[in-house]
């Protein structure tokens, strides 16, 4: 997935839309009058809160979509939507109800709680159905490993980039760095994330052509400008001026695939 533009957040046709706002819009208005009846809001007060939660949903389904495309796991996504929605309308009312009015709204947090609980549950459900969508649609294409072959090797690999795919040939890589459970695809253009080790990289790469100069990174040999040593340090440069450090091991092989 690129690394670039929150616009890429995933299209929904109008229907969609309409059916997403309704819900939300219904969802904050039950929520605002449902809390506040316990503590006898008056109407403006109903009003300013349902909309900073109605604010609230909106913001953080989108953003943490977004997030979804960047790798964020999961649980991180759950954790924030939950705080968010809990804590940033009660924010929002401290900030404007008087001070005596404020004491009278904390008596429902309790309650706020429990409902933002059942909306995180929600999402929770929401969140698993898109991945199981997700993970159909990588199946239906028949290319799971998101790899092609051209003979032995790839010779291109694909990433999910917000809505499509993205097809990176290899010779435009100019080198592969681990990332966690990820691994960062860097091109000339951007760099994409795509779920997978640098164990597997390394034998769909041919490695006359990338040479895993360290344990978090493989380069693409075509794409070294020099190579360099800073005290006891071997480094290799590559055309766009990126410098990565070659371990002990690293430089062994480069050495014998370069024949330098």
């Amino acid at each position: 997935m690129k690394l670039n533009a929150f616009s890429e957040v995933e299209k929904l046709n109008k229907y969609q839309w309409t059916a997403c706002i309704g819900f939300i819009l219904a969802t904050s208005f039950l929520y605002a009058f449902l809390t506040g009846s316990l503590v006898s809001l008056g109407w403006k007060e109903y009003l300013a809160d349902s909309l900073v939660m109605t604010g609230c949903l909106l913001f953080f389904v989108l953003f943490l979509q977004k997030m979804h495309t960047y790798g964020m796991p999961v649980y991180v996504q759950i954790m924030i939507f939950f705080i968010a929605i809990c804590g940033l309308p009660v924010l929002f009312m401290y900030l404007y109800l008087p001070d005596e009015r404020f004491l009278l709204f904390s008596d429902s947090v309790p309650l706020r709680i429990f409902v933002g609980l059942l909306l995180t549950i929600i999402f929770v459900l929401w969140r698993k159905t898109h991945i199981a969508e997700e993970l159909q649609e990588e199946t239906l294409s028949g290319n799971k490993t998101g790899l092609a072959f051209s003979g032995n090797y790839a010779d291109k690999i694909t990433v999910r980039a917000g809505n499509g795919i993205k097809v990176i040939p290899v010779d435009d890589l100019l080198y592969i760095q681990a990332e966690g459970d990820y691994v960062s695809f860097v091109t000339d253009k951007g760099a994409w994330l795509k779920e997978e080790t640098m164990k597997h990289v390394q034998e769909i790469l041919s490695p006359s052509r990338f040479v895993r100069i360290h344990r978090s990174f493989i380069v693409n040999v075509a794409k070294i400008n020099r190579i360099e040593r800073y005290g006891q340090q071997q480094l290799i440069i590559l055309n766009n001026g990126k410098s990565i450090r070659i371990s002990v091991s690293g430089y062994r092989t480069l050495k014998e695939t370069l024949q330098f």
